[in-house]
């Protein structure tokens, strides 16, 4: 004989059914309140309604009855009971809670037919929800290149799960794995501890197997890592790996757009490099490549693409207004289009403007610190031409008598101290984007350098680039005392040390160190006409920072730095270890003075461009110096959708707050009054998703997850049908129909309490 299942999934709630006894209590407690007296006048009376005793005793008892029950059904409906009809699966010992994860890396945006493979994930869990008991809870959790849980807390509603999924939006990231898995372990201890009622845990995985992602952790302790973690969300719960990838993607996207000429200028032609590759074993014939300069296509070509392999071609414009302009390069015609698409902020100027401090001036030509500088900085144009540099020599004082704003970069030569308000002055011009560039001499005061500028401050001496100077004498060095103070301003990539002094007919040579930094690399192949032949009698020896950012330019043939350079807030830092006149160096006499000074001059400002050029998921972030703390600030996304952005109040200088950028593409900053200020920046995607190869479930559980126990589905179709994921036909809902039973109940309770009560005649 065939039994229907029943049972409770919330057993604890029935301690409430002691509730049920409280009308009885009032109802014995109202008899006890009153005591019989006999009276004689009351005889008759009770003579008088005796036929109607006995109705009005049933009619108390009936309203007893009823509201116990009330009380009753409303607690065996919060306790959950089910009924299953008989041959289905034995009923559960407790509600699931289904983890959903969606592999948020924009691979998952490849589309080789009508619907991509992130809409695949979502229509699988739409599945899940609609298919499980009632009382099961979700939790939907995105992994990308910072997890996010779209639902942290478990919802129970599944109304409210799939309004959430459909929202859902893929962001354009990567998606990191390791930081997925500590991050679900942290959900579920919690859910445990918060909600007990909750006794199995499934974490399912939408996924496409991107080998990218599913691959972490290169290095021995990276692996081991990994493999904990992984042990111990399963230790935690039930892991199932759904496949909505498609094997054999293929995929060509655009890796690289960069500006070869390090400054664009008006009315000066401007070249600009394309890198297109075939993440795939199939070459790609005739691959048309776009270049769109504010909206608008300029050329059109057509490229070759290897096999697993990239080619690059360049185009070159002619800017004819200045401002910042949006550069696109676009490779349509494939099934992944995110990565088609390359974006470029380029700021394009009608001049630029320098302002070169003397620490030395003097009335005769030539023998002012800065002269030989700003000779180099603009060499005589021809009649009637105005240079585009255009350089301002001035004594100190200029740095407090003048709105260094308005100025793109400043140089400091042989300056020979800073006050505490003029290093804060220099501060507030890198947070404004200008860039700083030193050049030393005799005046210079070390120690005063290191306690102002901070250079290297809190950080560990690094080695210089080839071993330590030798044959050299050190004529004076920082008092030892002085090592280790401490600065507010920490704006040197460097710390002063001694005075190195050699002999005039052995002066150190230069070392270009590979020709590795973008400022030296114009010199390759000339150096012996021109760069390495330099003589340098004296420089101060630099004690490089332990820090990523800091970096040798240029260095001397026995080992010590000669210019180390390092971006600051918005801007850059570069400090020259010799002076910027003869009296320390032949530099300024010898040919490539010119291009050298230019050339630092032109990567100093060109990297200002930098910050408007980001990754998907780095912060939009930049300074706003003319923006006041209540000016508006709109900022527009790639997909039109707008929001206003407030400055924070202690924020004096205007730095816009870290905005999170989950699209590729043009985000604009408005400025506010007057209309038209605006602001360019260009996300791009991080192109080491492009490549869509994936790993099979053998893959994944032999050499990814080896011990780990999952089941994987092959297919995303059949991801909701097998397991204990679905609600079974026949499935009766009895903590509904008890919640409407206890409705009747309340109402004919209602109905019946007037009709006897005291108002009844």
């Amino acid at each position: 004989m065939s039994l229907l299942a029943f049972g409770l999934l919330n057993l604890p709630m029935l301690g409430w059914l002691a509730a049920a006894a409280a009308p009885i209590v009032i109802h014995l407690w109202s008899r006890r309140r009153y005591r019989e007296v006999s009276w004689a006048a009351m005889e008759y009376l009770m003579a008088a309604v005796g036929r109607q005793s006995r109705r009005m005793r049933f009619e108390q008892w009936l309203l007893l009855l009823i509201r116990t029950l009330l009380i009753v059904l409303v607690v065996l409906a919060a306790s959950e009971p089910f009924l299953e009809p008989p041959g289905l699966a034995s009923p559960p010992a407790g509600q699931t809670h289904h983890l959903l994860v969606f592999d948020g890396s924009f691979s998952m945006a490849y589309q080789p037919a009508e619907t991509s493979c992130f809409e695949k994930a979502k229509d699988v869990a739409r599945q899940i929800v609609k298919n499980s008991p009632a009382g099961d809870a979700f939790t939907l959790v995105l992994m990308s290149s910072s997890p996010r849980a779209v639902v942290a807390n478990p919802a129970f509603e599944p109304s409210d799960v799939l309004r959430e999924i459909d929202a859902l939006q893929l962001p354009h990231t990567t998606a990191d794995l390791p930081a997925t898995l500590a991050a679900l372990t942290g959900l579920l201890k919690n859910v445990r501890q918060t909600d007990p009622r909750l006794k199995r845990h499934q974490v399912v995985f939408l996924t496409d197997l991107q080998r990218v992602t599913w691959t972490p952790g290169t290095s021995p302790e990276g692996r081991a890592e990994f493999l904990r973690r992984s042990a111990d969300l399963a230790r935690l719960a039930s892991l199932i790996v759904v496949n909505v990838g498609q094997s054999g993607a293929e995929n060509v996207a655009v890796t690289g757009l960069r500006v070869l000429d390090p400054l664009a200028a008006v009315g000066r032609a401007v070249s600009f490099e394309v890198s297109v590759r075939q993440f795939g074993a199939a070459a790609s014939r005739r691959q048309t490549v776009d270049l769109l300069i504010d909206g608008r296509r300029i050329a059109e070509r057509q490229v070759d693409v290897p096999a697993s392999g990239e080619t690059s071609l360049v185009f070159s414009y002619r800017f004819e207004t200045s401002g910042d302009h949006v550069v696109e390069a676009r490779a349509p015609g494939d099934a992944l289009k995110v990565d088609n698409h390359r974006y470029l902020v380029v700021p394009v100027r009608q001049s630029i403007h320098v302002l070169c401090i003397d620490g030395r001036p003097s009335a005769a030509p030539f023998h002012g610190a800065a002269d030989y500088l700003a000779a180099a900085l603009a060499p005589p144009a021809k009649p009637g031409e105005v240079g585009l540099i255009q350089p301002a020599v001035a004594p100190e004082s200029a740095l407090s008598e003048r709105k260094l704003a308005d100025y793109d970069c400043v140089f400091l030569c042989d300056v020979a101290r800073f006050t505490s308000g003029e290093a804060r002055l220099l501060d507030t011009y890198l947070k404004h984007g200008g860039s700083l560039i030193f050049f030393l001499g005799d005046q210079v005061s070390a120690e005063n350098y290191n306690r102002q500028l901070g250079g290297g401050l809190g950080r560990t001496a690094r080695p210089s680039p080839r071993g330590t100077s030798t044959a050299t004498k050190e004529i004076a060095t920082a008092p030892s005392s002085q090592r280790g103070t401490v600065s507010a301003l920490p704006l040197l990539p460097a710390r002063l040390g001694g005075l190195v002094e050699h002999a005039p007919q052995t002066p150190f040579r230069l070392d270009p160190l590979d020709y590795r930094h973008p400022i030296v690399q114009a010199f390759r192949g000339r150096g012996e006409s021109g760069l390495l032949t330099t003589p340098v009698f004296k420089h101060f020896k630099l004690e490089m920072a332990d820090h990523p950012a800091a970096k040798i330019v240029l260095g001397l043939a026995h080992g010590d730095p000669l210019i180390v350079e390092q971006p600051v807030h918005g801007g850059r830092v570069v400090l020259v270890a010799t002076s910027a006149d003869a009296s320390w160096t032949a530099l300024p006499l010898w040919p490539s003075f010119v291009p050298l000074v230019q050339e630092v001059l032109a990567w100093t400002i060109g990297v200002q461009s930098q910050p408007r050029n980001r990754l998907v998921g780095q912060p939009i972030e930049t300074s706003l110096a003319a923006a006041a703390a209540d000016t508006p600030l709109t900022l527009r996304l790639p997909d039109g959708r707008q929001h206003q952005v407030q400055l924070p109040p202690s924020s004096e200088m205007g730095i816009l707050p870290g905005t999170e950028t989950l699209q590729s593409g043009i985000y604009t900053l408005g400025l506010g009054p007057p209309p038209g200020r605006r602001q360019h920046f260009a996300v791009n995607v991080d192109t080491a998703e492009s490549d869509l190869a994936a790993i099979d479930l053998e893959t994944l559980r032999n050499e990814v997850w080896p011990g780990i126990p999952f089941v994987g589905q092959t297919s995303w179709q059949d991801a909701g049908k097998p397991k204990a994921v679905g609600r079974q036909p026949g499935h009766i809902d009895l903590p509904a129909a008890l919640l409407f039973a206890a409705f009747g109940l309340l109402l004919v309770e209602t109905f019946l309490a007037c009709r006897l009560g005291r108002y009844a005649p």
